[in-house]
């Protein structure tokens, strides 16, 4: 008797050593008050909770479990990042609390953001997959929605797999998760029965938030290169992340490998889009077009946006013309000169090899039933109120 019950200590003892708990302050650094904003912890900074737990934790706030997201950003098998949505008052501090739990204490919580990679199969099927590369540019055809797409149950985002590179966007009048059932492009019983759609024409601009080089006259296009990749990095319940790659792209006298990551969250429209490269870029570009001749705006250093009225594809029979806007902000130090040319609007960005450059991309719909943006000057405004948010949350341990 008194061997088993030294046996059951001595378990005890050992499962009470591989559990963790610990505190963390999570803080608003923006003078407004902000709703569902990303909390990032990393891992690495977490030495109370072992590799091997990592997949165990869970996130509590006042003692009640919250959804999060754990991810394993270079997939090596090891999770990298926890994540988790807060709302705060301006310039707040949050107490968070970080448990390692069995699997059976998980509560679960909805998938709330989706993203796709679709090649299309030489007998017409369609394959799911996480990353796809190509020597040439020959990829627009050969991929489902023409590259990558993501989404939250706000808004839709897909970047073309060509020389544009550039991103379009999905708009939707109600607020609920769809690409996976529509794969961009609804049928008419989905469309009327309330599903959103592509609902803009990029032609060759800029789009939204989609990063190009500079000749010093206008955008220009990554169609010198040595090898293009597309990736879904991270998908789940509360952020998808997704890269468009280049290697070797030869602009400004040398080859440079640059990486485009995007970020989205949910509960939100608005993207994180992180750039880094190899080499130093004295002129990168992102910014937004002009829809069909309407308003833009550039009121403040660093801030870009449109809105307009137009048909989104060619078709202007069966599809009737939509309203939308779109913004970019490029914080300090990268906004650089704000220019003008043909449909962009752009903020050029200086590079230096080892930073990342991390600007914010947002579009908003007239169609949506959850919003009222009616008007230029109602997406305008957002965009102003929107730009004083996006200083990330500091997260101390």
């Amino acid at each position: 008797m008194k061997t088993r019950i030294l046996i059951a200590l001595l378990l005890g003892t050992t499962v009470m050593a591989q559990s963790a708990k610990l505190s963390l302050t999570a803080k608003n650094p923006n003078n407004i008050d902000i709703k569902d904003a990303s909390v990032v912890v990393r891992f690495d900074d977490l030495k109370k909770i072992s590799p091997a737990n990592r997949e165990k934790t869970a996130v509590y706030i006042d003692g009640k479990q919250i959804s999060s997201q754990l991810d394993d950003l270079n997939k090596d098998g090891i999770m990298d990042e926890l994540i988790f949505l807060l709302d705060f008052k301006a310039n707040e501090s949050r107490k968070v609390t970080i448990k390692t739990i069995s699997p059976k204490k998980r509560l679960k919580f909805p998938t709330e953001v989706y993203a796709d990679l679709i090649v299309k199969e030489k007998d017409g099927s369609h394959k799911f997959v996480d990353e796809v590369s190509s020597t040439q540019n020959n990829m627009y055809n050969a991929l489902h929605h023409h590259g990558v797409a993501f989404e939250s149950s706000l808004i839709g985002y897909r970047i073309y797999f060509d020389n544009k590179s550039t991103i379009d966007i999905y708009g939707k009048k109600k607020q609920q998760l769809e690409l996976a059932a529509t794969g961009w492009y609804p049928t008419d019983e989905q469309a009327a029965a309330g599903f959103g759609d592509d609902i803009l024409r990029v032609f060759g601009s800029v789009g939204v938030g989609t990063v190009k080089g500079w000749n010093g006259k206008k955008a220009t296009h990554i169609d010198k290169f040595d090898k293009r990749t597309q990736r879904i990095v991270a998908t789940g319940k509360l952020r998808t992340i997704v890269e468009s790659e280049v290697e070797g792209w030869a602009y400004e006298n040398k080859k440079i490998n640059m990486k485009v990551r995007y970020t989205l969250y949910a509960r939100h429209r608005d993207a994180i889009c992180e750039v880094t490269a190899s080499e130093d870029i004295n002129n990168l570009a992102t910014g937004v077009q002009t829809i069909a001749g309407g308003p833009t705006i550039k009121t403040s250093k660093g801030l870009v946006g449109s809105w307009g009225t137009d048909f989104p594809v060619t078709d202007t029979l069966k599809y009737e013309k939509q309203s939308c806007g779109l913004g970019v902000y490029v914080p300090v130090p990268f906004a650089g000169v704000q220019i003008s040319e043909g449909l962009n609007n752009l903020i050029l960005m200086p590079y230096r090899k080892g930073e990342i450059l991390r600007f914010y991309l947002t579009a908003a719909t007239q169609k949506e039933e959850y919003t009222a943006f009616d008007s230029a000057e109602q997406f305008f405004s957002y965009l102003e109120q929107w730009k004083k948010g996006l200083m990330p949350i500091e997260v101390n341990y």
